[in-house]
C-alpha cells in the first residue's frame, strides 16, 4: 500500500514505514518502538544535500510516517 503526501511516497514494507522522495535517492524508514508508542528511525539514505533541504525532508518524512502509523493503529 502506497500513500502520497505532498511530494513523498509512504509505504508499509514488512514492519517498517518507508518514506521516499520520488525521483531521488532520499529514504527514511521507521518502525514501531517495542517499549513506547512512538516511531524509531531504522534506515536513512540521504545523499549530499543542503542542510535546509535535509531538515525539510526529515520533518516532512517524519510527519508522513506518523500519519501512516496512526492509520495502522501503531500510535495514537
Amino acid at each position: 500500500m502506497i500513500t502520497f503526501l505532498m511530494d513523498l511516497n509512504v509505504e508499509l514494507d514488512g514492519d517498517e514505514i518507508v518514506v521516499t522522495k520520488p525521483k531521488s535517492a532520499f529514504l527514511l524508514a521507521y518502525r514501531k518502538s517495542i517499549e513506547e508508542p512512538r516511531l524509531v528511525l531504522t534506515r536513512s539514505q540521504m545523499p549530499q544535500m543542503s542542510v535546509s533541504s535535509a531538515s525539510e525532508f526529515r520533518a516532512q518524512a517524519f510527519q508522513a510516517a506518523e500519519k501512516k502509523a496512526r492509520e495502522l493503529g501503531w500510535i495514537m
